[in-house]
């Protein structure tokens, strides 16, 4: 047997100012018995609500003062853990440890009440906790899937009062829940497969439905398409007589022979810029040169500035030399001796020589003067050259100038011409665009309302099968007769997905039959899922199941049916309780009644006694 059980072991509520009231469960059998309108089948509504019933808790007087409801479980992966709500309804807040530690705590994680696949929401924490994650339902018979929460196992979970003897069928999810996926829930339940592979086929109402719908939109688009051409041609009161299509042919005829006139003019108008651009590398290359000339002559000058510092130089030495030796053909001033008479020079050899290297000095400095003034000569000349020629460059830039701005106006008209008929004819296309796409759209519709919906020959058979149907209802009946129910009853299993005991629906018997039938139909789930190893809970609370042991002088159900009177004289309730014993190993059960277990259970079971709300001993309630 699968060992993935939720343990339910603590429920609590809290207030600001109120002192916590709680009530404590066995993993097995629990029994809450007591006097009415002591809170016993409010607990069996707040357990439900605690597992994400979507109705608030009731606004009974004993819960004012209490805002937070709380209940400790125990799980199979994850193991101990609180969780936390609003008594008004809403998420969930999720605590590692117990009431009285996580009070007055910052919340650790959150989980939504809304069902959501995965861990965000306390359905998918569950159900992922006993091994169930993303299942789909088929709620329909075209096969329309729903995901499959823990909303739908709780009603095989905790069963209230009122559905507990209720004429309807045990696998009533909910009053908006359709007949199709209560029994699709059942089958899962039964089977572990789910609905995620069936193919949706729509139904004739929906093909006619989704029909309609397509049908209005495309009016739309075609009312939206009409307004958007009219605006487009305000001038034109008949947009759909409009020959577009002729339009658009002249206009393209019109823009080729444009095209022919910018072509030539945007040809001149870029050969015109192209041979200015030309001359202007030219005049920028006869500017530069003539700079290069200027810095060469710049140059030269201070070279020709050098050479006559240097001749002037020379020059006096010169003159200081001759004048040296013009003194040599004196009487010595030391013996009086003439000329011819003399010996000793007296070191004017020297100035002779340098004299003789001054004039050869001068000779080549006035050499290459010469050269560089020869050279200066030519470069002044050709710099003359480069300017004139340069000058006839800028004259030739400022006619290319003149043609430019002559020849753009006639370039920038014959531009702008075609693009306003270019645009004219855009703007005839896109109505032509319009128009094809009206014309698609009134055929779609055309199409549309000739439309006839088929019916779908291959529906979803809902539900449990013949062969799984009976046996479970085996089950069902083992159990029956387990609790020793009178004259060994025969169960089979319905189409409705009821139990019939000896042929007759459910609904045929009292109030207290109908309730230990549904109590037998809930536990049997539980039971086949444990023989077949299938997902499932474990928790199994029942409020008045035994409801066929009431007091007809003082219960509102009044008095006992015929068949009810048969199950209370054949002592069932002692094998009831002995069976829920007996499998409270697996389980957990938690049974709400008036009256206590008619015999001591075993140590470990509990029973809780409410002794009524005018009582002066005992707990009274459960707030």
């Amino acid at each position: 047997m699968s060992a993935n059980r939720i343990i339910i072991n603590r429920l609590a509520f809290t207030g600001p100012e109120q002192e916590m009231k709680d009530l404590s469960f066995v993993p097995g059998l629990n029994v809450l018995w007591g006097a009415s309108n002591a809170g016993k089948s409010f607990m069996v509504k707040s357990l439900d609500f605690m597992f994400g019933g979507g109705t608030p808790l009731p606004g009974i007087p004993q819960l004012k003062g209490y805002d937070r409801c709380w209940i400790e479980l125990d799980l199979p992966r994850t193991g101990p853990i609180t969780f936390s709500r609003s008594t008004r309804g809403g998420g969930f807040a999720v605590f590692s440890e117990p009431v009285e530690s996580a009070l007055g705590k910052n919340t650790e994680t959150t989980l939504s009440a809304t069902h959501a696949p995965g861990g965000d929401s306390l359905s998918g924490f569950l159900l992922s906790e006993i091994g169930i994650d993303g299942k789909q339902i088929a709620g329909t018979l075209s096969g329309d899937k729903f995901g499959f929460s823990i909303r739908h196992l709780a009603r095989y979970m905790f069963t209230e009062e009122t559905p507990m003897m209720s004429e309807a069928a045990p696998i009533r999810i909910s009053e908006r829940a359709s007949e199709t996926l209560d029994r699709n829930v059942l089958k899962f339940i039964l089977t572990g497969v789910d609905d995620s592979a069936v193919v949706v086929s729509k139904s004739t109402k929906e093909q006619r439905t989704a029909n309609s719908g397509k049908i209005e939109i495309v009016d739309e688009m075609i009312t939206s398409a009409q307004a958007e051409l009219a605006r487009m041609f305000p001038d034109d009161d008949d947009v759909d007589a409009l020959d577009l299509a002729s339009q658009d042919n002249r206009l393209t005829q019109t823009l080729s022979a444009y095209h022919t006139t910018l072509s030539v003019a945007q040809q001149r108008l870029d050969l015109l810029v192209h041979g200015r651009r030309r001359a202007r590398e030219e005049l920028e290359d006869l500017q530069s040169r003539v700079q290069s000339i200027n810095l060469t002559l710049d140059r030269f000058l201070l070279l020709d500035s050098v050479y006559r510092s240097d001749v002037e130089r020379l020059e006096a030495l010169e003159e200081g030399a001759v004048a040296l030796m013009a003194g040599t053909r004196r009487a010595c001033p030391v013996c009086g001796a003439d000329p011819e008479h003399q010996h000793e020079v007296h070191g004017l050899e020297t100035v002779d020589m340098s004299q003789k290297a001054v004039v050869a000095e001068m000779a080549k400095i006035r050499a290459e003067s010469a050269d560089l003034k020869h050279t200066m000569g030519s470069l002044s000349a050709e710099r003359e050259g480069l300017i004139a020629r340069a000058a006839e460059k800028e004259k030739l830039l400022r006619q290319a100038d003149l043609s430019i701005a002559n020849a753009r106006p006639a370039e920038l008209h014959a531009r702008e011409s075609y693009e306003e008929i270019d645009q004219t004819r855009q703007r005839i296309r896109e109505g032509l665009a319009l128009k094809r796409r009206i014309e698609n759209l009134n055929a779609r519709r055309t199409d549309l309302e000739s439309f006839k919906a088929v019916r779908a020959s291959d529906p979803v058979a809902p539900g449990v099968s013949g062969p799984l149907g009976h046996e479970f209802a085996m089950t069902v009946q083992s159990i029956l007769r387990e609790w020793h129910f009178p004259a060994e009853p025969v169960i089979s299993f319905s189409e409705k997905h009821d139990i019939l005991l000896n042929g007759s629906d459910r609904g045929s018997n009292g109030k207290g039959v109908r309730a230990l039938m549904n109590a037998a139909f809930k536990i049997g789930v539980l039971v086949f899922c444990r023989e077949h190893d299938l997902p499932h809970p474990g928790i199994v609370a029942l409020d008045s199941p035994l409801l066929s042991y009431r007091d007809p002088h003082t219960s509102k159900h009044g008095d006992l049916s015929p068949d009810e009177v048969q199950v209370k004289n054949a002592g069932l309730n002692t094998y009831f309780y002995e069976y829920l014993e007996r499998q409270s190993s697996h389980a957990q059960f938690i049974i709400v009644e008036n009256d206590p277990p008619p015999f001591q259970l075993s140590p470990a079971a509990k029973v809780t006694t409410f002794t009524g709300p005018h009582a002066e001993e005992g707990r009274r309630g459960l707030l």
